[in-house]
C-alpha cells in the first residue's frame, strides 16, 4: 500500500514539475513578446512626435505601422502559426489611403516590402528578392508600369546594399 502511495506521489510530484517548468517557459514568452511589443510602440510613438515636430508627412509614421504589422507577423509565425491562420502580407494589404502617391512614398512603400521580403527568407539571393518585392509592390501600386516599378526597386535595393557595407565598413 506505502509503495502504491510513494508512486502516486511521485507522480503527481512529476507532474505538479512539469508544470511549473511550463508555466515558467509560458511567462517567460509572454514577457519577451510583451518587450518586444513595447520597444516596437515605444519607437512608433518617437515617429509620431518627430512628424508632429516637423510636420512632416503621416505616411513616416503608417510606414512605421506597417514595419510593426510585418514583424508581429513574422513572429507569429515563427512561433507556429501557420500561413493559412493569418491575413495576407501586410506590405501587400495595407494601403496609405491615398490615390496618388509621391516619389518618396513610393520609395518608402518599395523600401518597406524589400525589408519585408528579405525578412521573410533571409537566404535569397538578390535577384530572387527583387523579383519577389517587384510582383508585391505592382499589387500595391496596379497602375505603374513594370519599367518603372522595377527602376524603384533597383535604386531602394541598390541603397540597402550601400546601407550593409557602410555598417561593415564602421
Amino acid at each position: 500500500m506505502s509503495l502504491r502511495i510513494t508512486a502516486l506521489l511521485s507522480l503527481v510530484c512529476f507532474a505538479l514539475a512539469v508544470l511549473n517548468v511550463y508555466q515558467f517557459l509560458a511567462r517567460r514568452g509572454a514577457q519577451r513578446l510583451a518587450e518586444i511589443l513595447y520597444i516596437i510602440s515605444r519607437n512608433v510613438s518617437d515617429r509620431a512626435r518627430e512628424v508632429r515636430r516637423s510636420k512632416k508627412d503621416v505616411e513616416i509614421v503608417e510606414a512605421q505601422l506597417q514595419d510593426v504589422l510585418t514583424t508581429a507577423r513574422t513572429l507569429l509565425l515563427a512561433l507556429g502559426r501557420s500561413e493559412e491562420s493569418l491575413d495576407p502580407d501586410p506590405s501587400v494589404t495595407i494601403s496609405n489611403g491615398s490615390g496618388d502617391l509621391s516619389k518618396e512614398s513610393l520609395l518608402r512603400m518599395a523600401d518597406n516590402i524589400l525589408f519585408s521580403v528579405r525578412e521573410e527568407d533571409p537566404e535569397a539571393n538578390q535577384n530572387e528578392i527583387a523579383s519577389r518585392t517587384l510582383e508585391r509592390f505592382l499589387v500595391k501600386v496596379p497602375n505603374m508600369y513594370e519599367d518603372k516599378a522595377q527602376k524603384i526597386i533597383r535604386v531602394v535595393a541598390n541603397q540597402e546594399d550601400e546601407d550593409e557595407v557602410s555598417k561593415r565598413m564602421n
